[in-house]
């Protein structure tokens, strides 16, 4: 169990709270909402988290940076319309929020009333209604009709011809958040498994109850393709907390066929199972060290039978095998540099923004996948240096002018780069890393371009700082890591140059695990959300 006090020594934590990037106003709410525990101590009355409170706190600090910052002080850039699951006007600042755009909306009017096609041209309407399709337009024309009012002489039945002020603005909103909370509650409806059939089913086989039969799994897709390296097997089975389990195994449709026609009996499944290391804080759940584990094993026993099979066969040392596998040797990073490429070239045909920043939820996936298999090749040096006895990856490795190519982070893509200047009449172009260390000085410096549309001028943002990498114990594995960690010091574009202290937007790039590296491939993940990756090349 851990104190406030033990919480705010945690050095990811320390050093948010000392770069200003985390106010202990913002910890000490986050801390009182997560479950606490009574103190097993003399002083009954201190309040203690465990390890699922402690997985919940940093959860929450990770929002706080995908959160909306235009109430952030500066002079940085003009206020963008807030995503679209920030509707609801339940705080005062959601509030305040949803009275500027109405006065946006509503600038040009003498009367100070909100029309129908002003409101349906609304950049939030527009994209549930067109982009997403989260939202009908039967179903805007049935919230407009709720929170609107009869315009004066005109037809009572002519929605679209009524008005809307301030109040009806603020309950419109509100209506529509209640309409994607319903949508959320029926979807998890959907999918709750049907227990008597459960009941019904295993009455008719007539199957008794056995120690080692696994339990029943959840109505969610078996995965059949065969051959699927481990790391993205795992990515697929895991459950919401990347974790495994033995209902979740059931999802292995490979592993069902061994089981189903003998190769593979339930009471060795449960022995390999339970001979695996455990993830921390679990008793029965696997990390994806210890599902590399079992299909580690579960491999074994069939490469013995192979092994007896071909009678020591040493066709495998053979020269046209040697071959094969030098060729194959990087296909990963292949693969995944042609993904990021392709992804580049669609965006750029699209329109889209660079380094993957409008990427599909499938492109992310996919990229997610490869990157998970890619870390455990021999040639990526972190997991080669782990395996020699030590973490420590030398910070002159790192050193270069680096070119990010992808990056998954969230609020990047809301601020449309890094230092959240691009919008409007320009656009994010681009981003480079420039690391440098001496004796007694590491030095960073980010170079974004901000390209101007429609004959816009163009320039450059560059965030200067220090950076350091130490090795962390992983909040995730338990294990050590490299993390980067950067301290911006001065924003500088055009003639201006401001302190970066307080700049929110540059905060996901403050503090990043290093993941993979090789002579000229790095990715980044991040420290308290590790779907978020960050991939530098290194630049020409």
């Amino acid at each position: 169990l851990m104190t406030l006090e033990e919480l705010e020594g945690v050095p990811s934590i320390r050093d948010m709270l000392e770069q200003g990037d985390l106010l202990p106003k913002e910890l000490s709410q986050i801390w009182n909402s997560a479950p606490k525990f009574p103190s097993e101590e003399a002083d009954a009355t201190l309040e203690k988290i465990d390890v699922d409170s402690f997985i919940q706190v940093f959860r929450d600090i990770d929002d706080l940076f995908e959160e909306d910052d235009e109430d952030e002080e500066g002079d940085v850039v003009a206020a963008k319309a807030p995503p679209s699951d920030s509707t609801v006007a339940d705080t005062d600042d959601d509030v305040d929020e949803l009275k500027e755009t109405f006065a946006k909306l509503t600038i040009n009017n003498n009367d100070k009333m909100l029309t129908f096609n002003q409101l349906r041209q609304w950049e939030e309407i527009k994209s549930l209604i067109e982009e997403e399709g989260m939202l009908g337009d039967d179903e805007f024309e049935t919230l407009w009709k709720g929170a609107a009012t009869v315009k004066d002489g005109s037809d009572d039945t002519a929605t679209t011809e009524w008005s809307m002020d301030l109040t009806g603005f603020l309950k419109f909103n509100d209506a529509l958040d209640d309409l994607f909370v319903f949508d959320e509650e029926d979807d998890d409806d959907d999918g709750i498994v049907d227990e008597d059939s459960d009941d019904d089913v295993a009455d008719e086989e007539g199957e008794a109850e056995d120690e080692t039969e696994m339990p029943i799994a959840a109505s969610l897709p078996v995965i059949t393709e065969y051959d699927l390296p481990p790391g993205v097997l795992f990515s697929q089975i895991a459950n919401e907390n990347y974790l495994v389990g033995t209902t979740e195994l059931q999802r292995w449709g490979e592993l069902n066929d061994m089981i189903s026609t003998g190769d593979l009996t339930e009471a060795e499944l449960a022995t390999l199972f339970g001979n695996v290391a455990k993830a921390p804080g679990t008793k029965d759940m696997l990390d994806e060290d210890g599902f590399l584990e079992l299909y580690d094993a579960i491999d074994a026993l069939f490469e013995d039978v192979d092994d007896d099979e071909d009678g020591g066969d040493d066709s495998s040392d053979s020269p046209g095998k040697q071959e094969e596998s030098n060729v194959s040797e990087f296909e990963l990073k292949e693969e995944l540099l042609e993904l990021l490429e392709d992804i580049a070239a669609i965006s750029e045909e699209e329109g889209r923004q660079p380094c993957g920043l409008d990427c599909t939820e499938l492109e992310q996936e996919r990229v997610l996948e490869v990157v998970a298999e890619l870390e455990r090749e021999p040639y990526n040096q972190v997991r080669a240096i782990g395996e020699m006895g030590s973490n420590t990856i030398d910070k002159q490795e790192l050193v270069g002018l680096w070119d990010l190519i992808y990056s998954s982070s969230s609020t990047m893509k809301y601020n449309e780069g890094l230092s959240g200047l691009a919008g409007g009449l320009t656009k994010f172009g681009g981003l480079q890393q420039r690391l440098s260390a001496t004796k007694y000085l590491s030095d960073v410096e980010y170079i974004e371009q901000v390209i101007g549309k429609l004959g816009e001028q163009s320039y450059e943002v560059k965030i200067t700082g220090d950076w350091d990498l130490r090795t962390e114990i992983s909040l995730f594995t338990g294990k050590p890591s490299n993390v980067l960690s950067v301290t911006p010091d001065k924003v500088s574009y055009g003639p201006r140059s401001d302190k970066a202290d307080h700049w929110k937007s540059l905060g996901p790039m403050n503090l990043l695990v290093l993941a993979y590296l090789d002579d000229d491939l790095r990715i980044m993940r991040g420290s308290t959300s590790t779907d978020t990756l960050f991939i530098f090349r290194r630049s020409n």
